[in-house]
């Protein structure tokens, strides 16, 4: 890819906390996500594990870093917004990073109406353009 490249930290959360919810969650959206044209996407480390431990590497819950052209972002939006809209109670945080500039839209569905989501993303979209 020419451009520069985009990270966008998505972070999935569950009211109540139910872990395995959360990881299903967490791997439904990693599948839709992988669709797109990305670059790479990885889930986010909590460190090395424990001594004595099978797991070579604790692993956060709901968190994945996207590497994608910046021009891809939209779609990924796109994709944000229509698996919100299957998954309502599910609040959603997204930080995106295209060179020096960084942007952070939190979407909780109590507290956040769809229109109000869409304003976001626009708004979004159109500041990581200037």
């Amino acid at each position: 890819m020419s451009e520069n490249l985009a990270e966008v930290f998505i972070e999935l959360s569950i009211e109540g906390g139910d872990m395995n919810e959360l990881d299903e969650l967490t791997r439904q959206l990693r599948g839709q996500v992988e669709e797109l044209n990305i670059d790479s996407i990885e889930q986010v480390s909590a460190g090395t594990a424990p001594a004595g431990t099978k797991a070579a590497e604790l692993s956060e819950f709901g968190q994945m870093v996207v590497t994608l052209a910046p021009s891809l972002i939209p779609s990924l939006f796109d994709l944000l917004k229509s698996w919100i809209g299957r998954k309502p109670a599910t609040p959603v945080k997204v930080t995106v990073k295209v060179g020096k500039k960084t942007a952070l839209i939190e979407y909780d569905p109590a507290n956040t109406s769809a229109k109000d989501l869409d304003t976001l993303i626009k708004n979004l979209n159109k500041s990581l353009k200037k």
